[in-house]
């Protein structure tokens, strides 16, 4: 219960807990500690570009990270905090053995040619998982829609 109302407390506190989040998640990469930071970049979401400081770190995790729920965390910090520096590792994601990462990709990937055909390929293969293929379709549908030209 004590590790219960910590946690919960934690997950509403301030921004006086910046700094101590973003040394937590650093002391997390020196460590190697491969399970665990998910909780600390899931806490730096809600701070946004304020949170830029921890970016290092979390672009360190990104490529060392074991395939796991792990990687979703970080990029979801990632994009929350440093949506313009997020690009590579979107694309990548495209192809991560992870759902909730790949979802995380087909909806903040950039409109390029490549990851549009990626997430055509999701949408369309039949051994995808059921929420990636009809996120790939809501996507596709949203960027056919955005590039429709106006008619006079």
């Amino acid at each position: 219960m004590a590790l219960l109302g910590s946690d919960v407390l934690a997950d509403h506190l301030g921004p006086e807990v910046l700094p101590a989040l973003v040394a937590e998640l650093a002391g997390q990469w020196r460590a190697r500690a491969w399970c665990g930071p998910d909780t600390t970049a899931n806490r730096l979401v809600r701070f946004g570009p304020a949170a830029a400081e921890a970016v290092p770190d979390l672009r360190r995790f990104w490529p060392h990270t074991p395939p796991s729920y792990e990687r979703a965390a970080h990029l979801a910090a990632w994009i929350a905090i440093e949506p313009d520096g997020v690009d590579h590792a979107l694309t990548e994601s495209l192809w991560d053995c992870q759902e909730q990462v790949r979802l995380l990709g087909i909806t903040h990937a950039p409109d390029r040619p490549e990851t549009l055909e990626r997430i055509a390929a999701l949408r369309d293969d039949p051994m995808e998982a059921p929420g990636v293929r009809a996120g790939a379709e809501a996507r596709l549908a949203t960027t056919a829609t955005a590039a429709t030209p106006c008619s006079p």
